[in-house]
């Protein structure tokens, strides 16, 4: 490889000169409100020929090791069975230390081992792993993608070092970013990926329906070609290492090669089938079935060979495919098959793109881009055009069907837009409930009982917030505030059933396995406390941007309820009803008169009792609005800072006997206790209400 050549001759220097200098790279300096940085051209590398170096090699003054510096745009060294050690030197110009993340993207996931050092405040180094031979356990980060994570003092210059190691194709496509940009962009990224996952999956099983209502052996073929491509997708993009096999190592470092030389198998297949190549094109038919039977016949050498052997072998066949593929819709299209124009338009453009991918991976074409991106868009174009195909082969050979099939399509492609508009509109959860036949079958007034958690969340001070805004900011700032609070609703099995004005209101239903309101009060009061931690995030950021703070009120209840839809036959709406329903609404209001972060019902205590990590103090008995018995109210401690937290903790006896001395109806007694509380806790602002109804 062309790019070994430069650190072997560094390396002979070094021995005929007995001395060398590290080759200048230039440093990177960084900004957290700039918070993307492409790296390629701040790397330096060198090759670790035996693999034997360590971190205390790369730092020694004397180790006579020479890196460098990369001038690409791209760094990239093809297929190799090496080791290589980067170096970044960063500094960050921020006033605070910051938090960062550096990931490796597009064919970077391939990579075997990476590890990342990281040196810490007392001169030691600090030792991040990933990569597709790491057991997933194992990852610094838990993440499919590469990624680790660190923080860079203020205004100091770090040195970072990277060890590679790989049998493979080897690019490092190398971004820092900053870590509320990359939440930022790995959502974009994420999004784009499920759709991807999306298309794929809609299509094997609406391909699957087609075969079992017609059996047409194309359609088979087909789907088990779309399961290949699933199959490698999920493999390449480290998804499945994170969620189907995260500890089987051989077989994460196979996955890809093996769903690859099926798919070469089911291209064949396919062509032969949908083509009818024994009749339309009987030369090219034979070039087809030898390589059907060479592609079985290297199926073994995929499986145990060398990772490069393997690759090679696996490209070699894609590219004699793609052409003997593209010769034969070729022939036939002239000969008159008018179904092939479409076949051809559809395979073109994925075996083109899986072209440029082989080509990248081989380092003739330096783009991560091209890694990370192109095998989607060119499948995707490809799974759109071959709805055409398919539809058009149907239209010459089963022209009998053709109103039947139309229709078919018509009212497939209109129930996948229209399930996923009113996802938008109506959960998921609760379509499960009032549409388990299909949205277009919802009734009016199907009601199912339930035992579940509900949580109202509002945003404390927003009237007099919104005075001080303009319509669009007012807007903005709610979006990007309910974004959040969606976020970790969703983390902990909840989804937001409706937003009212400036708060939410979320339900939390139990799982299979669990008791019913014992899971779903856990995962509704573990989502309060994350809220108020992503609020504290949240506030970082709007004081980065001269925003004033905000905070939240929540209150929780659990109990029976009432899911259904309610309206008339022309405008419904999704619902939950029942007393426990707007007890919670109640809590939550209470939580501005007690001055508490988190409120809770006896209900949603005596479920969470059992839980030790959940800190709580009664706060009486208070008769909420529309209802006659009185509520027993309990607050959630673990939302307070840890000062204050602990400081309420130390005066919890205190707390309770005061408590009591009040439902005794000893006002005087218990307003001392409650005295001696605000002198040891002055922020207590429960123990400030309850002594002020103390007279």
């Amino acid at each position: 490889m062309p790019r070994l050549l430069p650190p072997l001759l560094c390396l002979l220097f070094c021995v005929l000169a007995g001395f060398a200098q590290a080759s200048p790279s230039q440093a990177l300096t960084v900004q957290e409100e700039v918070g993307h940085y492409p790296l390629a051209t701040h790397l330096a590398y060198v090759h670790d020929s035996r693999g034997e170096w360590t971190i205390a090699d790369m730092v020694r003054p004397d180790s006579g090791i020479l890196f460098q510096p990369n001038q690409e745009e791209t760094l990239a060294f093809g297929y190799v069975d090496a080791v290589y050690w980067l170096r970044l030197e960063v500094n960050s110009a921020d006033r605070i230390r910051t938090a960062w993340v550096l990931e490796i993207a597009g064919l970077g996931r391939a990579i075997d081992e990476i590890d990342l050092y990281v040196p810490n405040d007392d001169g030691h180094w600090v030792r991040q792993r990933s990569g597709d031979s790491i057991p997933f356990s194992q990852r610094s980060v838990s993440h499919h993608a590469v990624l680790f994570a660190f923080q860079l003092p203020s205004r100091q210059p770090t040195t970072l070092y990277l060890r590679v190691k790989t049998n493979g194709t080897l690019q490092i496509p190398a971004t820092l970013w900053s870590s509320a940009r990359y939440l930022e962009n790995e959502h974009h990224d994420s999004l784009l990926e499920g759709i991807f996952y999306g298309v794929l999956l809609i299509m094997i099983f609406y391909n699957g329906f087609i075969y079992l209502s017609i059996r047409d052996n194309s359609y088979i073929v087909y789907v088990c070609y779309l399961v290949c491509v699933f199959g490698f997708a999920v493999s390449i993009k480290g998804v499945g290492f994170e969620y189907l096999w995260p500890e089987r190592i051989w077989w994460n470092n196979k996955s890809n090669l093996v769903f690859a030389e099926l798919g070469v198998l089911f291209v064949l297949l396919f062509a032969r089938s949908f083509l009818n190549t024994p009749k339309n094109t009987r030369l090219i038919n034979y070039v087809i079935a030898f390589l059907i039977l060479t592609s079985i016949a290297c199926f073994p050498v995929v499986v145990v060979a060398d990772h490069y052997i393997a690759a090679s072998v696996l490209s070699v066949q894609y590219l004699l495919a793609v052409v003997s593929v593209v010769i034969a819709a070729s022939l036939c299209l002239q000969r008159g098959f008018k179904a092939a124009r479409y076949y051809l338009l559809a395979w073109l453009g994925v075996l083109v793109s899986i072209l440029v991918w082989v080509l990248n991976s081989f380092n003739f074409i330096h783009s991560w881009w091209v890694g990370a991106y192109v095998f989607q868009i060119g499948t995707t174009i490809q799974v759109l055009l071959f709805s055409f195909a398919l539809a058009d082969r149907i239209n010459l050979l089963r022209a009998e069907r053709e109103t039947a099939l139309n229709l078919q399509l018509a009212h497939s492609r209109r129930l996948v837009s229209m399930a996923q508009m009113f996802e938008k509109f109506v959960p998921k959860q609760f379509l499960r409930r009032i549409a388990r036949e299909g949205i277009e079958n919802i009734q009016l007034g199907k009601a199912e009982h339930d035992e579940i958690s509900v949580l109202f969340a509002d945003i404390r001070g927003f009237t007099s917030l919104s005075e001080t805004l303009t319509p669009q900011e007012l807007l903005n700032f709610l979006n990007a505030c309910f974004a959040r609070l969606d976020k970790v609703i969703h983390q902990h099995n909840g989804f937001i059933d409706k937003f009212l004005g400036d708060g939410v209101m979320a339900l939390f239903e139990h799982e299979h396995g669990y008791e019913p309101i014992t899971r779903s009060a856990h995962d509704a009061v573990m989502a309060a406390i994350d809220m108020h931690a992503e609020v504290a995030v949240y506030n970082q950021h709007r004081a980065r941007s001269g925003y004033a703070p905000i905070d939240i009120g929540i209150g929780i209840n659990s109990g029976p309820v009432i899911i259904g839809t309610v309206g008339s036959s022309d405008r419904m709406d999704s619902t939950v009803l029942g007393d426990n329903v707007n007890v919670a609404s109640r809590l939550q209001e209470l939580t501005k008169l007690f001055g508490a972060r988190i409120i809770i019902s006896e209900h949603t205590r005596a479920a969470i009792a059992a839980d030790a990590a959940f800190e709580v103090r009664e706060l009486g008995e208070v008769t909420v609005r529309g209802r006659k018995e009185p509520v027993r109210l309990f607050e959630v401690l673990n939302a307070d800072a840890p000062a204050l937290r602990a400081a309420k903790r130390s005066t919890l006896s205190s707390h309770m006997e005061a408590l009591e001395l009040y439902r005794q109806g000893r006002f005087e007694r218990a307003a001392a206790l409650w005295d001696q509380c605000l002198v040891d806790v002055p922020g207590d602002s429960v123990c400030r209400y309850l002594r002020s109804q103390c007279g």
